[in-house]
């Protein structure tokens, strides 16, 4: 497909931290992709960005290479953090799967329930996409990161 990347600077990548005047890059794009073939294709478009930020997003208190998939908004946010998970690195990617989300909320689920095992089996499908691309991608081999993946909280984060 090929996303098309926007970058804008923001002193908040997330939650400001009181005294952070860190000047975010942002780098954010649209996805279109319904098919797992065109979803996998855009998330791992969105993970070599994220990758080749690496070198200048890693420091000393650098620990994790943070994958946050938000299912309500179909968002998915790369970023190295710390060891608490609070003061992320200066370049941040973002990929929002618009129509993937638009599917979610349009379509027609018997129950309530239904439709959170429908998002639940997608979140992990793309748990899944994540780790098998970092497991074998050499750029992301060359840090000594760890992967965490979560679709909730920062708290809530698995390792890949």
């Amino acid at each position: 497909m090929g996303l098309i990347w926007d970058m804008s600077h923001s002193i908040s990548a997330f939650e400001a931290v009181e005294g952070d005047n860190t000047e975010y890059e942002i780098y954010n794009a649209e996805s279109q992709a319904l098919s797992s073939e065109d979803i996998y294709q855009d998330l791992a478009e969105s993970l070599e960005l994220a990758i080749s930020k690496l070198s200048k997003n890693v420091n000393d208190s650098s620990r994790y290479f943070l994958i946050q998939w938000e299912p309500i908004s179909s968002q998915l946010t790369l970023t190295v953090t710390d060891d608490q998970r609070k003061n992320d690195a200066q370049a941040v990617v973002r990929c929002h799967f618009t129509a993937l989300g638009k599917q979610f909320q349009e379509s027609q689920f018997k129950t309530d329930d239904d439709k959170q095992s429908a998002i639940a089996a997608f979140s992990e499908d793309l748990h899944f996409w994540c780790k098998e691309f970092l497991s074998t991608d050499q750029g992301f081999s060359q840090f000594s990161l760890v992967a965490l993946f979560t679709s909730g909280s920062r708290d809530s984060a698995v390792i890949l």
